[in-house]
């Protein structure tokens, strides 16, 4: 009888986490796991993964923040009560983020080996923050987390985590190419979600103040939340917004370089998965000082490092980098070769091991 693997996602959608467990699940598949899948019924790249069996778990993300946190705790209430029916049996619970929290404590109760993987150095309430943070030090058998960075969070001390870097969707790395020489249209790709602190508002500045250059924004939001916010922004002719995309490689492959300006006093990137996919591309990043992602970029060689507030610096590196065609290409060309050390045969060789 193949072994039973459950794991466990909140919200399906095409952010980097579901990404990250759609490689995990695919890993596990290979190793002849049975594979069963907890998750919002949602479109998303944990979606129609062949070979395993689907359980939908009830979650609605609303813009009111106080029916997202009623509709979190009902869900987690209902899946615990859901996987009772686990109790006979030697199964594997995999948690992906912290946020299932029952899944984590109901495989605790059980005795099941539980696994959490951990994508967050913090949330918001941090009330609630604590609370999963507790969870996951009291309850977990073993800690993955996707970088060095977020394995020395004091919020997981003293317990010990294993770094497995992210790695990109294995479609990107099969379209993956170096460029031979920068587009005539020289691009700027940011992808973010429509939070402040992910640096969307510094973004429109830059594109204000260089106009001869295009840029290109994607959110990780429906077109009716994107269209509302842009209704409320000025806009500059260079600069086009998109909302959540699907397929993402046709924006890489027409751009030049791809920027994270995430504000490090409010959000913590702990691993950056759409700087990988960009140096995947060839794509040098500009991202920031902090946070797992400068475990991707190192300063001067692939891309720079630059805090989001240091709005002249950018300005004057993406210029430098559309004009100075030899010091864009070598950028280019070392964000390639380093790409390589994320990839998707490693990350799959870690998590079979893992699993064992």
């Amino acid at each position: 009888m193949k072994e039973k693997l459950i794991f466990f996602h909140l919200l399906n959608n095409y952010t980097g986490s579901p990404q990250v467990l759609r490689n995990t699940i695919l890993a596990a598949k290979e190793m002849g796991k049975e594979v069963h899948l907890y998750t919002s019924s949602g479109e998303g790249f944990l979606s129609g993964i062949s070979g395993i069996h689907y359980h939908s778990n009830y979650y609605f993300r609303s813009r009111f923040r106080i029916l997202t946190l009623f509709t979190f705790f009902i869900s987690q209430l209902v899946l615990a009560f859901r996987l009772l029916k686990y109790w006979r049996n030697s199964n594997v619970f995999y948690i992906n983020t912290i946020l299932p929290f029952s899944a984590i404590w109901m495989g605790k109760l059980l005795g099941k080996k539980v696994f959490v993987h951990v994508h967050e150095f913090e949330i918001s309430p941090k009330l609630l923050s604590d609370f999963l943070f507790l969870t996951v030090r009291l309850c977990a058998d073993e800690i993955i987390v996707v970088s060095k960075f977020l394995a020395q969070n004091p919020a997981l001390v003293p317990r010990k985590s294993r770094v497995i870097y992210n790695c990109v969707k294995k479609e990107i790395e099969d379209q993956a190419f170096t460029k031979e020489e920068v587009h005539d249209d020289f691009r700027v790709l940011m992808l973010a979600s429509l939070r402040p602190y992910k640096g969307i508002y510094e973004f429109l500045q830059l594109a204000s103040e260089l106009p001869g250059i295009g840029f290109d924004l994607i959110l990780s939001d429906s077109e009716e939340e994107v269209d509302r916010w842009k209704s409320s922004q000025k806009v500059p002719e260079n600069l086009t917004i998109y909302p959540v995309q699907q397929d993402v490689i046709p924006f890489f492959k027409n751009s030049s370089l791809v920027l994270n300006l995430a504000h490090k006093d409010k959000w913590l990137e702990t691993f950056g998965m759409t700087i990988l996919e960009g140096m995947n591309f060839g794509l040098p990043a500009i991202v920031p000082t902090v946070g797992g992602v400068t475990e991707l970029v190192k300063d001067g060689v692939n891309g720079f490092l630059v805090d989001y507030s240091d709005i002249s610096t950018i300005k004057v590196l993406i210029e430098k980098l559309q004009s100075d065609i030899p010091f864009w290409r070598k950028l280019s060309l070392n964000a390639l070769e380093r790409s390589a050390l994320f990839s998707t045969k490693i990350f799959s060789q870690e998590i079979q091991i893992l699993l064992k």
